[in-house]
C-alpha cells in the first residue's frame, strides 16, 4: 500500500499547488439559530421591509452537500458582515434583537469564574448584530466553486454555480475547473484520502485542508479534461450514474497507471472516443439524460468493448488494492 501511495503522489501535482492554495472555510456566524432562517421567515422579513433582501443569501449546511450535487433545503443566511448599517435593515434588526443576549460578544474583562458563564458569543471586535468572523473572502462564494462537507464517510465533492453561501461545516474551492469534481469523487481519490485522514467516531473522515491539499492532480490533456467534465455533468443527472462512475474510475486509473493499463490493451479514453462519448459534451437537462441513457445502453452493457475493458481493470493489482479486492 505504501508503495502505491507514493506512486500516486509522484504522478501528480498536490491539489494545494494546483488551486494555488485557494481553500476557504464556510461562514462561522457564532450563533446559527439567529442568522440562519427558513424560507417563510425570509419572505416575512422581506415583506416587512424590502431592504432585507439585500443581506439575505441562499445557504447550505455540510449535510446539504451530497456527492455530485447540492440539495438546498430552503435555508437562508442573514449576512450582516462587518460594517453593516443595521438601521438600514429594520426588519432584520428586529429579528436579530430577539436573540441579542446570545449574540453579544464577550466583554474583554469578563471572568466566567467570577461573573458566571457568558451566555453570548466569543470575544471579538464584531458588533452584536454582525456575523462573528470577518469574511474578507465573501466574494469567493459568488464564484463557480467546488464545495464539500468537513466531516463525511466518503468523498462528497459537488459543484455550485448558484452563488450560495455555505456554513462552517463546509469548505469551498472557488474558480476550480469543473472536471476536478469528477476526479475528486473517483474511487482512486477515495482510497488515497482514506490513507491520509484519520478516522473519527463511527468511521467518519475529516476533510481538513491539511489533508485535502495533498490529493495529487494528474497531468491531463484537454481531451482527458473534457471527458472528466462530461462525467461530472452526466453522473449528476443520469439514472445511469453507476455505469458512468465505473467509466470515470477507469479514466482516472488510466491517468495514473497508463503503462499498467496499456500493457493489457486497456485504452479507455481512446475507446470512449471511438464509441462517441464526445456527443455528450455541452448537453444539459433532458438532452443529456437521453444521450447518456443511449450511450450506456449501447456501450456500457455486458459484451460491449468499453464495458469489457472496465471489467478487465479488475485484473490489475493496483485496481484490486484500491477497490479492496486484495
Amino acid at each position: 500500500k505504501r508503495g502505491l501511495l507514493e506512486r500516486i503522489r509522484a504522478a501528480g501535482m498536490p491539489l494545494d499547488q494546483y488551486v494555488e492554495g485557494r481553500f476557504y472555510y464556510g461562514i462561522k456566524t457564532g450563533y446559527n439559530d439567529a442568522f440562519v432562517i427558513d424560507g417563510p421567515t425570509k419572505d416575512q422579513l422581506i415583506a416587512e421591509h424590502a431592504s432585507s433582501a439585500e443581506i439575505i443569501k441562499p445557504f447550505l449546511r455540510g449535510r446539504d452537500i451530497k456527492r455530485w450535487r447540492v440539495e438546498p433545503q430552503d435555508l437562508w443566511l442573514i449576512f450582516t458582515r462587518r460594517g453593516t448599517d443595521i438601521d438600514a435593515f429594520p426588519a432584520v434588526k428586529r429579528h436579530l434583537e430577539t436573540y441579542r443576549y446570545k449574540l453579544e460578544p464577550k466583554p474583554a474583562g469578563w471572568d466566567d469564574a467570577k461573573d458566571g458563564r457568558w451566555e453570548g458569543r466569543k470575544a471579538g471586535s464584531y458588533k452584536w448584530f454582525e456575523i462573528q468572523d470577518n469574511i474578507a473572502y465573501r466574494q469567493e462564494f459568488l464564484k463557480p466553486k467546488i464545495v464539500y462537507p468537513d466531516i463525511t464517510l466518503s468523498v462528497r465533492f459537488s459543484w455550485d454555480l448558484s452563488g450560495v453561501f455555505t456554513g462552517d461545516t463546509t469548505f469551498l474551492i472557488p474558480e476550480a475547473p469543473k472536471w476536478l469534481v469528477a476526479y475528486l469523487n473517483s474511487s482512486m481519490v477515495e482510497w488515497f484520502y482514506q490513507q491520509l485522514s484519520p478516522r473519527i467516531q463511527n468511521g467518519f473522515l475529516r476533510f481538513k485542508s491539511i489533508y485535502v491539499e495533498q490529493i495529487p492532480v494528474p497531468k491531463t490533456s484537454d481531451r482527458e479534461k473534457g471527458y472528466l467534465l462530461m462525467m461530472a455533468d452526466t453522473i449528476a443527472v443520469s439514472k445511469q450514474g453507476g455505469n458512468f462512475e465505473q467509466l470515470l474510475n477507469g479514466f482516472v486509473y488510466e491517468l495514473f497507471f497508463k503503462d499498467d493499463l496499456h500493457a493489457r490493451s486497456l485504452t479507455l479514453f481512446d475507446e470512449a472516443e471511438r464509441a462517441g462519448l464526445g456527443a455528450l459534451a455541452g448537453l444539459e437537462g433532458v438532452g443529456l439524460v437521453k444521450a447518456a441513457e443511449s450511450f450506456a445502453a449501447t456501450h456500457l452493457f455486458p459484451g460491449a468493448t468499453l464495458r469489457t475493458m472496465l471489467s478487465d481493470l479488475a485484473t490489475l493489482d493496483v485496481v484490486r488494492i484500491i477497490e479492496g479486492r486484495e
